[in-house]
């Protein structure tokens, strides 16, 4: 219910389909009916308590489905949708001028660009497209409305039209023809599409109103409620301890004394404040323990985590971003890299392709070189660390002033310092930049690049387990001097630990990319031998193949490698400084466990490596299945895999691609050394 009053003519008030006042310009229809004021909306109103108005809602013969009801009775619904509304709303809309092929400006001052930076009178464009995504990931369908407003400085407002309260209509050809909005006072105001911005999902039948994804889950989420009520029923109604109580078969009861008794349990089983304790027994009696269920059996945390999966994978989410599955360092990090390219890249696509389809033609017909695009890059930037290299990189040359860089850290400009310094050791045709100077930290490193026999195979490349030998010998080799080195700085200082932390973190970046450099080239070599794997049994002349492929591919999981290797350096450091005792032997301690998870990472990386060179070396080869091996001693879980087949591009049923999937959590790859073998289906 809703309590509203008419006010004075003029007034400027009105009532948005939502039920909520906002202050807009009632003016009468154009002569194009185009822009106009909805039927019955057009008259001011504005809150009060004198009239009882019913908010008619949505049609009853839609209300059993409602996806409303999924938002507010769903928590995976509510997590999943909310986090692709959340992460595609904070995406900034530009207005851009194309000048050339090559050229664009940014358009700042034209009505549509103020109009997408300021949508409505007390409202963000992140409040307003927030709830938008949310009606088209509920709804399959979404409406704005372009309405003239004297409030705004753009002239113009987008009015949000919910989609329980709109309908689009078809012709023959399912192109939308007409668009039903439904008024405050129930009724249905009908019009062409001009005027709205509107999108709307796949639908049977020649419709045009989408089809809500809620549909296709609710026996899953009805499933889900049913197991939350299962689940309740027991913990309102089982006992605390999983027992029976036992009397002798000759006690006689005392005149009352079995009702006190039965009374005293069904409290008891009701609460009572005994939870978790027991009951007060009569003489003679005894519990037993019993096979019932226990708060394990009840399958709570994982009923949930399943939901949350089916609904993620449903909105095309990994799991792991909204914690429906564990992940580790490395696949969240790709998983966000992935989010706005795999997972929400077409849903930014059509909201740009609806806004230059529907909003231009509206309010910049007189500029066809006008364009709207959602500023992704603002969501995918990295760290500033991370950018600064790059760019520099791929400039030749320092990017920032001194003035510009005194700027980000709110210092005041220093004279001469708007021009860029150049260092004598950067030339034009030389250096590509000034970090090219610093020593190469796999120099002393084995090539992973040798000469090649006819068969294209690298002559000198060993058995799988020889070359993973080498790799840990070579990576727990580097880790002890790392650490001699750092606990020898340490035992200089006089401060104590945090100077120790301090060390640690200053050679961070170095120790990270001298780490990446060397399981980079161990990698290559190790992913050579598992492509030969394959190559040497299904395609001898590397037909199809090329090794260089895979480099790219391997010094990403490198990176990784060595970013995670680097945080279970800090972890050991964090524990060592926080343990009892001389800081300077739990540090010794700490470091020495460190240096020994190198032989594991180097295992995981070597495992990893072998595994994706040989799924490349298939997909080459024309091969379609692929089989999970295991090695010496394996996981439980493994184990069972052990002959388990899927198609190429399918996962296997823990989820990894190969062995050692840096997709994978550490609990599925750490030290994992099973492998696969390919085939033709048929």
């Amino acid at each position: 219910m809703a309590w509203f009053r008419k006010a004075r003519p003029g007034s400027g008030r009105v009532i948005t389909p939502e039920g909520l006042p906002v202050t807009a310009k009632a003016s009468p229809m154009r002569k194009d009916g185009v822009l106009a004021t909805f039927e019955g909306m057009d008259q001011p109103w504005q809150w009060d308590r004198r009239v009882i108005v019913p908010d008619p809602g949505i049609p009853l013969l839609d209300y059993a489905n409602d996806p409303l009801s999924f938002w507010g009775s769903q928590p995976s619904v509510r997590k999943v949708v909310d986090f692709r509304a959340r992460n595609l709303a904070s995406i900034p809309l530009h207005l851009y001028r194309r000048v050339s092929d090559t050229d664009r400006q940014r358009v700042t001052d034209h009505p549509l660009a103020k109009l997408l930076a300021a949508p409505g009178p007390g409202l963000t464009p992140f409040r307003l497209w927030h709830s938008v995504f949310v009606d088209n990931d509920l709804f399959d369908r979404w409406c704005v409305r372009v309405v003239e407003s004297a409030d705004t400085e753009s002239g113009w407002e987008l009015l949000r039209i919910p989609a329980p309260r709109m309908r689009l209509v078809a012709d023959g050809w399912g192109r939308v023809a007409q668009v039903i909005v439904q008024t405050m006072d129930g009724q249905q105001v009908s019009g062409p599409p001009r005027g709205y911005v509107f999108d709307h999902g796949y639908a049977s039948h020649g419709q045009v109103n989408g089809t809500s994804p809620l549909r296709t889950l609710q026996d899953i989420l009805a499933e889900g409620s049913e197991a939350v009520s299962y689940r309740r029923s027991i913990w309102r109604n089982g006992a605390r301890v999983p027992v029976v109580i036992q009397r002798p078969a000759d006690a006689k009861w005392a005149p009352g004394a079995r009702d006190r008794f039965v009374e005293s349990m069904r409290r008891f089983l009701r609460g009572g404040g005994q939870e978790g304790g027991a009951p007060l027994l009569e003489d003679g009696m005894s519990m037993v323990k019993v096979d019932a269920f226990s708060p394990r059996d009840t399958g709570d945390i994982e009923g949930r985590q399943l939901n949350d999966a089916e609904v993620a994978s449903a909105y095309h989410i990994a799991p792991e971003l909204v914690g429906a599955r564990p992940g580790n360092y490395s696949n969240i990090d790709a998983f966000r890299q992935m989010l706005y390219r795999d997972s929400l890249g077409a849903d930014i696509a059509a909201w740009e392709q609806t806004l230059n389809a529907f909003l231009l033609p509206l309010l910049a017909a007189g500029d066809p070189d006008l364009y709207i695009e959602a500023a992704v890059e603002a969501k995918l930037r990295g760290s500033f660390e991370e950018e600064a290299a790059v760019l520099q990189s791929s400039v030749g040359a320092p990017w920032l002033t001194r003035n510009e860089a005194r700027a980000r850290r709110n210092l005041p400009a220093v004279e001469g310092g708007d021009e860029l310094v150049t260092p004598l050791n950067v030339v034009t045709g030389g250096l590509a930049s000034p970090r090219d100077t610093a020593p190469d930290p796999g120099a002393s490193l084995p090539k992973a690049r040798r000469p090649q026999a006819k068969s294209g195979r690298p002559k000198d490349l060993g058995t799988f387990e020889r070359e993973r030998d080498r790799f840990t010998d070579a990576l727990t080799t580097w880790a002890q001097k790392q650490a001699e080195t750092l606990l020898s700085a340490a035992d200089a200082k006089a401060d104590g630990p945090p100077d120790f932390y301090q060390l640690w973190a200053a050679s961070s970046p170095e120790r990270q990319a001298q780490l990446a450099a060397l399981i980079q080239s161990w990698g290559f070599r190790l992913a050579q031998i598992g492509a030969w794997s394959v190559l040497g049994v299904w395609n001898p002349d590397a037909g199809g193949w090329d090794a260089a492929v895979m480099e790219n591919w391997l010094a990403a999981a490198a990176k990784s490698h060595a970013e995670q290797y680097e945080q279970a350096g800090h972890q050991a450091i964090v524990t060592a400084i926080a343990d009892e005792g001389d800081w300077r032997d739990n540090l010794a301690q700490g470091m020495s466990a460190w240096v020994s998870a190198g032989a594991t990472r180097a295992v995981t990386a070597a495992t990893e490596a072998r595994g994706f060179g040989s799924h490349d070396a298939a997909g080459a080869s024309g091969l379609e299945v692929k089989r999970w091996n295991t090695g010496s001693n394996p996981r439980a879980d493994h184990a069972h895999m052990d002959g388990e087949s899927v198609d190429l591009d399918a996962l296997f049923s823990n989820g990894l691609r190969w062995p050692g999937d840096g997709l994978g959590a550490a609990a599925e790859t750490a030290g994992c050394n099973c492998h696969l073998t390919y085939d033709r289906k048929g």
